[in-house]
């Protein structure tokens, strides 16, 4: 199985982006002074989910959604930049949480013992 970067389609999409972006008057604080915690699962799209525009509110995406990961964020959000509210997102069957969390654990584990054994 190859593998094919998408950097370069990204740029090309940038690109497109920037040409027509009209949104730099936008304030750095969001406007619906709202952030949100949610999983960083691709399914899973939270302007769409809730109806928000660039400039509404802050998505801070991490594994399984969890709050305590994204702890210094909602800090800096709220404390500068004036958010209000917090909402978490999770969602049925959180792989993240479940089989991720066991699947790195066992990876760390062999990569210990390989350490050591090279020691």
């Amino acid at each position: 199985m190859s593998f094919t970067s998408q950097v370069p389609a990204f740029l090309k999409a940038n690109e497109a982006y920037v040409a027509q972006f009209d949104k730099g008057h936008l304030a750095l604080p969001p406007t619906r002074k709202v952030a949100i915690v949610t999983c960083m699962d691709a399914r899973i799209d939270p302007a769409k989910i809730l109806g928000l525009q660039e400039g509404d509110s802050h998505v801070i995406r991490n594994a399984g959604g969890r709050a305590a990961d994204a702890l210094r964020s909602l800090i800096i959000s709220q404390q500068l930049l004036g958010t209000r509210e917090i909402l978490i997102i999770h969602h049925t069957d959180c792989d993240s949480i479940n089989t991720f969390l066991d699947k790195l654990l066992t990876l760390i584990n062999k990569t210990m013992e390989d350490i050591s054994k090279i020691q």
